[in-house]
């Protein structure tokens, strides 16, 4: 009996052990993991506490197990029990961070930060020939790029950040590695390059704000690429369907797409005007005149960007005709100001292109207004003006421009109005008042006009201070335009500089004709002027040629290097008798004229009596002969 119970407990024993030894057979991988992980969450469970440490270098299996040693770090290289390199802070200046090579050992790298490699050319994580590594929650900040794989295999990144490098990660020549859950942001070329690699799995990233593109192959095949948020935002191009300038206050506004925009805010003068497009245009309506800034904003939740800048004008004309018209265009348009003297409508701060009328057109007023800093071009070509004003008083016209016009500024049937400051160039005539008195027109400056400054029937006028050069004809001309103050201006470089026809009693004093082309000072058929204390100088012809004017006065002038001298006169002598050069001159012809019908009278008469002789004689010798 006792020794069946011996047997009994012998098999027990051996089946035991049997299947016990089964088990570990057919579960030693999922031990052997178990265990590696268990080893791994271990250390995890320890206090993570970065140090400072130099640059780390490995170069085969060997240097990695003495470094290992020497270093402290857990573990042996195998698969359950890798090595563990962490919780270091590495500056990359004096070397690449973690350079590893030549290795197959398993080995673990973990929060260890390493920065500020890129102004030497270092890399953060540089791996060559390398299998079997893990990078888990490491930072590469500022390096020439982040983590760099070159001939390397079953490599895997978890968890990492890559950015302010050059790239982020760069697989080159690897195969077979995992990129999952790497935040990659702020790379000044790529996120992610992958150059002649293969079977690479990149899922579950996110990258933004990489400058190229977020993801990049060159040469690559049969790589997984998925699931990846790519929040970078790309460059995009904002346009408008006016050229720059706006007639009616109405357009329409169009970007590009910025790929990864989730949507725009579109902003005007630095001011949203609407947030939260998914659209990629917007109408623009009813701008008063102005100039206008706009941009888009594409924005997603990582990052926002912007477009180019563009500007538009809004330019469309300005018209008044009576003072009724004038307040109601001064309500719609926001004018400042009432129109009385104290509280005047102030037109100004505007661009205004003249193609469909006259940039600023006010006609039939008396109410009082001022136009400043208004710039009006480019009527030239459709016969529009800059500034025309007719049958208008108590306006002021200050520091405006008109450039490129049929006329800068024009004033008809207008009185008691100032220019003053305002700039005419390029326009075919500068400035010009017509049937209009009484108006100051001062410190303005007229250039590059076929014609410069101009009166025509226009009385009472005053012009100081102004400035004309280099028109093509005429710089200050006065036509039948009688006791005008012309003071202290400057005409240079036309062909005359100030010019009088049919123009009387006119005041010029303290003006300067400097090199122009004719004449510095030319007065035709107009009496009765002052001209004291002028400068003519360098003219290619006379300082002042006076021709068929009378009674004025001279005195004070300054002339030198005139090309043909100082002053030229050529009058007719005033006189209460006949011309008797005239006279003698006509009776001369006279008589001339008298002495040849006589003798042709006296030729014709003794013509006409030689016929009748030899008629006569002709017939008494027929008479004979019978």
């Amino acid at each position: 009996m006792l020794n069946i119970k011996k047997h009994v407990l012998i098999l027990t024993l051996i089946f035991s052990m049997l299947f016990g030894a089964s088990m570990l057979f057919f579960n030693t991988p999922e031990i052997l993991h178990t265990s590696r992980n268990n080893n791994i969450k271990d250390i995890d469970g320890k206090p993570k506490i970065s140090a400072n440490h130099d640059v780390i270098f490995i170069d085969g299996n060997t240097m990695f197990s003495n470094n290992a040693s020497s270093e402290g770090w857990f573990g042996n290289g195998n698969y359950s029990n890798p090595y563990i390199i962490e919780n270091y802070e590495i500056n990359a200046s004096l070397g690449h961070g973690v350079e590893i090579r030549n290795t197959d050992l398993y080995f673990i790298i973990r929060n260890v930060t390493v920065s500020d490699g890129r102004s030497k050319y270092n890399f953060g994580f540089y791996f060559t020939n390398v299998t079997n590594g893990e990078l888990i929650n490491n930072i590469a900040d500022n390096n020439i790029a982040g983590f760099l794989l070159r001939d390397s295999y079953n490599n895997t990144f978890t968890g990492n950040l890559a950015t302010n490098s050059l790239h982020g990660f760069r697989i080159w020549y690897s195969n077979n590695n995992t990129l999952t859950n790497n935040t990659v942001n702020g790379n000044i070329e790529y996120g992610i390059f992958l150059d002649n690699s293969n079977n690479n799995t990149i899922s579950e990233n996110i990258l933004f704000l990489n400058g190229l593109a977020s993801i990049y192959e060159n040469n690559c095949i049969w790589n997984d690429i998925s699931d990846n948020i790519s929040a970078m935002l790309t460059p995009f191009t904002l346009f408008s369907d006016v050229a720059g300038f706006d007639e009616d206050g109405s357009f329409t506004l169009t970007w590009s797409v910025s790929e990864n925009a989730d949507n725009y805010t579109l902003y005007q003068n630095g001011e949203i005007v609407v947030e939260g497009l998914t659209i990629t245009n917007y109408d623009i309506t009813s701008l008063a005149i102005g100039a206008y800034m706009f941009y888009v904003k594409a924005i997603n939740k990582y990052e926002e960007k912007d477009s180019n800048t563009i500007e538009v004008i809004v330019s469309h004309i300005i018209q008044v005709d009576g003072n009724l018209d004038f307040n109601q265009t001064a309500v719609g348009q926001n004018f400042t100001g009432n129109g009385t003297y104290s509280n005047p409508y102030i037109i100004e701060n505007y661009e205004i292109v003249a193609s469909v009328g006259h940039g600023i057109h006010i006609q039939n007023t008396d109410v009082y207004f001022i136009i400043r800093n208004v710039g009006v071009s480019n009527g030239r070509s459709n016969n529009y003006y800059g500034f025309y004003l007719v049958n208008v008083s108590n306006g002021k016209l200050e520091d405006n421009t008109a450039n490129n016009n049929l006329y800068g500024f024009l004033l008809k049937d207008s009185y008691n109005n100032t220019l003053e400051g305002n700039t005419a160039s390029n326009n075919l005539n500068g400035i010009t008042l017509n049937s209009s008195n009484y108006n100051a027109l001062t410190y303005n400056i007229v250039s590059n006009n076929r014609h410069g400054l101009s009166l025509d029937s226009s009385h009472n006028n005053s012009l100081t201070g102004n400035e004309v050069t280099d028109n093509i004809y005429l710089g200050i001309y006065l036509g039948s335009s009688n006791n005008n103050i012309i003071m202290n201006n400057t005409a240079t470089g036309n062909l005359n500089g100030f010019t009088l026809s049919f123009s009387n009693n006119n005041t010029i004093t303290n003006n300067t004709a400097n090199n122009n082309d004719h004449h510095g000072f030319r007065l035709w058929y107009s009496n009765g002027n002052i001209l004291t204390d002028n400068i003519a100088k360098n003219n290619l012809k006379y300082g002042m040629y006076l021709e068929e004017s009378n009674s004025y006065e001279i005195s004070g002038n300054y002339f030198e290097d005139n090309g043909l001298g100082s002053i030229y006169e050529k009058m007719s002598e005033e006189m209460d008798f006949p011309d008797i050069f005239l006279i003698s001159a006509i009776i001369v012809v006279i008589a001339g004229v008298s002495f040849i019908i006589i003798k042709a009278t006296f030729f014709v008469r003794k013509k006409l009596k030689l016929s009748g002789f030899k008629l006569s004689l002709k017939k008494l010798l027929r008479d004979k002969n019978r």
